[in-house]
């Protein structure tokens, strides 16, 4: 069953690539939606399997490469994160094909769209269930390969093409990192199963040097590797133009699929991250910067798709900060509420775009809830579930993180406080989102021709798959409840003891994680949840103060007559991508460019054609004596025969 979840997508994409008719979209749809969905009924009969033994399962393919020592066979490992990934990758792949159908009725064709979305979800799921370093790096770079085809999709516009183009100029620069990482894991301990590197290190009582240093670079290298995946400072620039590639994708990319990569690379290899507390350090402020980062950006973004890629680049924050605090278990617990409410939202906003004919500027809505009544009802619950109100899955994974924070040694209360502002500002730019484009007065231009069609809810099969996601975005979130409020009821948080058995801290690296188990006065946890949701609400309260039925735009508008530098900033996303171009594209490209002048054009091209002169030249010398005249031509012979016979007598 394990084979068929890989198979399944696997046979979509060739079908719909290779053999289907290319006119039907119809059947191109449904090959993509029944390869998917097949594949989710074999994650789950899988996922129940797994559940029933309660112990990790191991397939074996096929050797794959053998080279001297190096052996890395072709292996497939289910246990409690990647039964839970299949299940998370399939499944919400499924609703978001479902709903691709809809959204791209109006192309010509779509079985290119459909093959790149089927091999996305195979890439997908091979990263997350290869046993070894190598086939999850298949899978790592599969991953990276598709998204530069969905990307750029529309490549006909050339700021299409450029965003696919910069997706993967920047995961590569990742990808390298993750390849010195194996490299150094393979000299180190000769090996790049996951099973045998879990087991050796937690063997060892303590690490001998040279261990520790090298734990340390290895851990460093792969969370390179992650910080281009889950766009990390500084890779996170390829994250918002990834907006180029139509909405579905944008869905997939950022909820349920290539985002998540390197959060679930980190989770798998926990057992490194734990011995190595200096990178632990590095990864947590990463990602605490970067969801302050990001969520500040989104503050005054306009495209409802920029800020929820904005968005998203500030939760990956979050699950970064997790790991590094070394809870990894809250890290993929806000990865599994995240792909819900996230992969709604993307979906709500693609209704609300194809509703307005591709209009994505918020600016230009206003008023949609009476006309787009179904779509503004999962909408609200997906903001309510990422700015974690209560009740909602976001409250309970977002605040899990920021408490395991805050216990965090040393730097714990600068960490929180961090995550704590982020937390606001994802508040204010969520509910800024919902009160622009859902209430208030219609800011559509009347003489604009194409708002002459008043918009309309989307078809049934758009909104089905929307209400399915706003259902999970409400109940995931009970399967983490906290310790401290699950004991009221006489319960525990289910997540974590599921995730038990898989992320252990190793014997070598107990004495620097102690805190994880220490115990804390449930009065501080309570203390701190009430100033996050104290928090989060005064910053909702001041979004829809600013933004339902005022003339002047919010606070964008305040920022940009009081604080216009400020304002311009946030609106150049802190300029990033100008410096990126000034100070490493340009340089580069020149020092190519003179390169490319001194060795291909002098030197190379010189030798070539300095032998091409030395010819011509020495065979016009030559030539000069060749003037047509036979008695010439005659004596010659008659000379050089007697100056042989001279030669050869003496």
């Amino acid at each position: 069953m394990i084979w068929m979840v890989l198979a399944f997508p696997l046979l979509g994409a060739l079908l719909n690539g290779f053999l289907l008719p290319r006119r039907s979209k119809f059947l191109s749809h449904g090959v993509a939606v029944a390869a998917v969905g097949s594949a989710f009924l074999c994650a789950c009969s899988v996922f129940l399997d797994f559940f029933a033994a309660r112990r990790p399962q191991l397939h074996f393919g096929f050797e794959w490469l053998r080279a001297g020592k190096f052996v890395a066979p072709f292996e497939l490992a289910v246990d409690q994160l990647s039964g839970l990934m299949i299940l998370i990758i399939t499944g919400i792949g499924t609703l978001i094909h479902i709903y691709a159908g809809g959204y791209m009725k109006e192309e010509e064709t779509t079985y290119r769209f459909f093959a790149y979305l089927n091999l996305f979800i195979f890439m997908m799921l091979l990263l997350v269930l290869g046993n070894n370093l190598l086939v999850m790096f298949v899978g790592w770079e599969g991953v990276g390969l598709c998204s530069y085809l969905l990307i750029g999709y529309w490549f006909q516009e050339e700021a299409n093409a450029k965003a696919g183009m910069k997706a993967f100029l920047v995961n590569r620069i990742g990808d390298i990192g993750f390849l010195i990482g194996i490299f150094l894991t393979f000299r180190h301990f000769g090996t790049v199963s996951f099973t045998e590197l879990s087991s050796w290190i937690n063997l060892m009582t303590t690490l001998p040097d040279p261990y520790p240093k090298a734990i340390f670079w290895i851990t460093l290298s792969f969370f390179i590797g992650a910080c281009g995946k889950s766009a990390q400072l500084p890779l996170y620039v390829w994250l918002p133009d990834a907006m180029a590639g139509p909405t579905p994708v944008s869905a997939l990319i950022h909820a349920a699929t290539m985002v998540t990569a390197g959060i679930f690379m980190m989770t798998r290899m926990s057992f490194f991250y734990y011995a190595a507390p200096d990178t632990m350090l590095i990864v947590a402020f990463v990602g605490a910067f970067t969801a302050l980062f990001a969520a500040t950006i989104a503050l005054v973004q306009t495209d409802i798709k920029k800020v929820l890629a904005y968005s998203t680049v500030s939760q990956l924050g979050y699950m970064v900060l997790a790991c590094g605090v070394g809870a990894f278990d809250a890290g993929v617990f806000h990865l599994l509420t995240h792909a819900c409410f996230k992969a709604l939202l993307f979906l709500g906003a693609g209704s609300v775009i194809f509703a307005m004919h591709h209009e994505q500027d918020m600016r230009r809505m206003g008023g949609l809830r009476k006309h787009l009544p179904i779509t503004h009802a999962v909408m609200l619950i997906g903001v309510l579930a990422i700015i974690g109100v209560p009740g909602f899955s976001g409250f309970f994974s977002k605040d899990e993180i920021l408490w395991k924070a805050f216990i965090f040694p040393t730097y714990g209360p600068i960490l929180w406080g961090v995550g704590f502002l982020a937390a606001g500002c994802t508040a204010f730019y969520m509910v800024r989102l919902l009160c622009l484009t859902f209430y208030g007065p219609s800011y559509q231009d009347p003489h604009a021709h194409h708002h002459h069609h008043e918009p309309h809810e989307t078809p049934w099969y758009m909104w089905a798959p929307l209400v399915i996601l706003a259902f999970l975005s409400v109940a995931v979130g009970y399967l983490g409840v906290p310790d401290f409020l699950a004991h009221l009821v006489g319960g525990r948080n289910l997540f974590a003891s599921y995730l038990e058995g898989l992320v252990y801290i190793p014997t070598s690296a107990r004495s620097a994680w102690t805190h994880l188990h220490a115990e804390h006065a449930h009065s501080l946890e309570w203390g701190l949840m009430l100033t996050s949701v104290a928090w989060v609400t005064l910053a909702a309260g001041t979004a829809v103060f600013c933004y339902v039925n005022r003339p002047v735009r919010g606070i964008a508008g305040f920022l940009g007559a009081h604080f216009p530098r400020v304002h311009q900033l946030l609106l150049d996303k802190y300029r990033v991508d100008e410096c990126y171009q000034q100070k490493i594209v340009t340089p580069l490209a020149e020092i190519s460019t003179f390169l490319w002048q001194l060795f291909d054009v002098r030197i190379l091209n010189g030798c070539v054609n300095w032998v091409g002169y030395l010819l011509m030249g020495t065979s016009g010398i030559a030539s000069f004596r060749m003037t047509g005249s036979l008695h010439r031509y005659g004596f010659w012979v008659l000379a050089g025969t007697v100056g042989i016979l001279v030669f050869s007598c003496f």
